[in-house]
């Protein structure tokens, strides 16, 4: 009887970690299916409609932007990528009990380097943009654009009242 209720005990724990496991994967699964945070609600880019509607950008300037994009998705895909790779690898060290702390901050740093190279492209990006505007356009876009920024650095919360900065 012993080896039997042993039997269950294991039957039961996996079949509760597997029913976990799945709803973990369907949970991921539907983040990331929603999280398009550079399109609007009608799926078009959000930048192209500011830079169309609200910057008046005609549409040989709007076929300038597109080609910036189009490059700059082709140049950030890999960055996206090894950014995600890195992240996996230093998670994955929770599993090493012996990890030790230069270990763990090595691979910390990869992923601040890959960041780095990732946010250096987007400024690089982002005044590639700038320079398509007229020099009386600018005031206009460099106003606008800081709230396009306060909006990617903010995160999902709204910022507190207690935040001081300009």
């Amino acid at each position: 009887m012993d080896t039997i209720t042993k039997n269950r005990s294991l039957v039961s724990i996996i079949i509760f970690l597997l029913i976990s496991n799945i709803a973990i994967l369907i949970f991921f699964l539907g983040i990331k299916d929603g999280r398009k945070t550079s399109h609007g609600k009608d799926g078009r880019n959000t930048v192209a409609v500011f830079l169309q509607n609200d910057m008046g950008f005609n549409k040989e300037r709007m076929d300038e932007y597109q080609k910036l994009r189009e490059a700059q998705m082709k140049s950030v895909k890999p960055l996206f990528d090894s950014i995600r790779s890195a992240k996996e690898n230093f998670y994955s060290l929770l599993y090493i009990n012996n990890a030790s702390d230069s270990f763990i901050n090595n691979a910390a740093v990869v992923i601040g380097e890959n960041q780095m190279a990732l946010d250096m492209q987007m400024f690089s990006h982002f005044k590639n943009i700038r320079n398509l505007c007229a020099p009386q356009e600018l005031p206009k876009f460099d106003s606008l654009f800081k709230k396009v920024v306060e909006k990617m650095t903010s995160g999902r919360s709204k910022k507190s009242g207690n935040d001081k900065r300009n």
